[in-house]
């Protein structure tokens, strides 16, 4: 199951094996993809009985500020659409989807590509970019927490390396219970997160322990950076 240039992760006081991490991981994608389904059946529905296109429910006339669904299909392929994380999505689809980062930001999320059967997309813009940033790297990194009695609560949070020759500073984050991960970058007042899944809900990407714990996938990363660099335009 473990790529052969890394060793799987040790085992902490009160930590999760490596190989159940990714059993719990695809067990929620098969979650996500059964939600997603419902939505876009929904919506399809909706649309064939004249139902209201963009609407505060997150209709079907609803668009992304930041990204058409031309360039979501682009980027994504296949009928990638880019729709608000807003109304009914929020409900539904964003209990499940990666917002472990920037989780109050304005953001979308894309649905129906053959790249990424699901992603999310998030772009901030402020003066404040660059605390925004170094707020979100911390929230990232691994954390220990003493409980008494000798207990100590370990955390391993979800940074899962450096990128470089991206904004002026990026990492990747390590796969979240969604079966997600992607890359949050900074450049200049803006700052992005683009999460994606694979190809597929049944497709197991290249999952990769690092040494602090955090089960990484070197092509989502690969991938969401190549999202990332259309929405720091």
């Amino acid at each position: 199951m473990w790529n052969t240039s890394a060793p799987p992760p040790q085992l902490k006081p009160g930590g999760i094996p490596g190989c159940v991490k990714i059993g719990i991981i695809l067990v929620v994608l098969l979650t996500v993809l059964a939600i997603v389904f419902v939505i876009v059946a929904g919506t399809f529905v909706n649309g064939l009985l004249g139902g209201p296109a963009g609407d505060s429910a997150g209709g079907t006339g609803d668009t992304c500020a930041f990204l058409s669904d031309a360039d979501a299909r682009t980027l994504f392929g296949g009928e990638a659409d880019a729709l608000p994380l807003t109304g009914i999505y929020q409900a539904s689809i964003g209990l499940v989807i990666d917002t472990r980062v920037l989780p109050d930001a304005p953001d979308c999320w894309v649905t129906e590509g053959t790249k990424a059967y699901i992603a999310r997309l998030v772009r901030y813009e402020g003066g404040d970019a660059a605390a925004v940033f170094a707020k979100e790297r911390q929230d990232a990194a691994p954390t220990s927490e003493p409980q008494g009695s000798g207990v100590t609560l370990e955390n391993e949070g979800y940074f899962a390396g450096e990128v470089s020759g991206l904004g002026d500073e990026a990492f990747c984050t390590g796969i979240s219970p969604a079966g997600m991960a992607g890359v949050l970058v900074r450049q200049g007042n803006r700052v992005v997160y683009v999460s994606v899944g694979p190809a597929t809900a049944s497709t197991i990407p290249d999952y990769v322990p690092t040494e602090g714990g955090v089960i990484s996938s070197p092509s989502l990363c690969t991938f969401a950076q190549e999202v990332a660099a259309v929405l720091l335009r």
